[in-house]
């Protein structure tokens, strides 16, 4: 089995020190690099190619934000996790419109902290509690997105051709950028597909969307 190599991007030594020391004792994941400001952690992750890039938004020189939209446009296949003191919505969808895998608040538990890891490697969107319920409220009121009030049974009867088609290229293991080249869109559009898809369900990942549905087969 492969480790996930991980490279950490935040301005606190001590707080890096602290989650090189919770991955690090995990037995599928290193840390492969630590970056202290956003220009530094461009040049690391052309240097390390690392699977999941977690990283704070507010760092000296450049901001995360700004740092993960340079990277992603030489790299949509890039991973990235953002790791922030800040639930503020305008940051959080932010993140999620740039292409951010996902958001997690740093008074997250470890477990969350670490599956949040695994799910995003597996190219799978993970945005959780508060976090969640920001991106929901705030596209509900710009009218962007349809948050489902119904059953799940119903949510499921609803969904379109194209986001069916998604959910089997999931189920069959394919990442977004394989989805992408199947059905002639970009990663970016699969992921918001994805990313609706989860809503829907209120799911916290693809997977957990494919196990309602198989539940609801039954």
């Amino acid at each position: 089995m492969r480790n996930i190599r991980v490279l950490l991007a935040d301005d606190h030594e001590i707080f890096r020190n602290g989650l090189c020391t919770l991955i690090e004792n995990e037995p599928d994941m290193e840390v492969v690099g630590e970056a202290s400001n956003g220009e530094q952690v461009i040049g690391m992750v052309k240097e390390l190619d690392p699977d999941v890039l977690i990283m704070d938004i507010r760092m000296p020189k450049m901001n995360g934000i700004d740092s993960a939209k340079l990277l992603l446009d030489k790299n949509p296949d890039l991973r990235i996790l953002i790791f922030s003191l800040y639930d503020n919505v305008e940051y959080v969808v932010q993140a999620l419109n740039m292409g951010a895998k996902g958001y997690l608040l740093k008074d997250t538990s470890n477990k969350i902290f670490l599956d949040a890891i695994r799910a995003v490697d597996k190219d799978q969107f993970y945005y959780i509690g508060d976090v969640s319920n920001s991106v929901i409220n705030y596209y509900r009121n710009q009218g962007q997105v349809e948050v489902e009030s119904k059953s799940t049974s119903a949510v499921a009867e609803n969904l379109s051709k194209k986001e069916r088609e998604i959910i089997q290229l999931v189920k069959e293991g394919k990442n977004s950028k394989e989805i992408a080249d199947a059905l002639g869109n970009s990663v970016r559009t699969i992921d918001a597909h994805r990313y609706n898809i989860i809503k829907k369900f209120a799911a916290r990942s693809m997977d957990e969307v494919i196990s309602i549905i198989d539940k609801l087969k039954q």
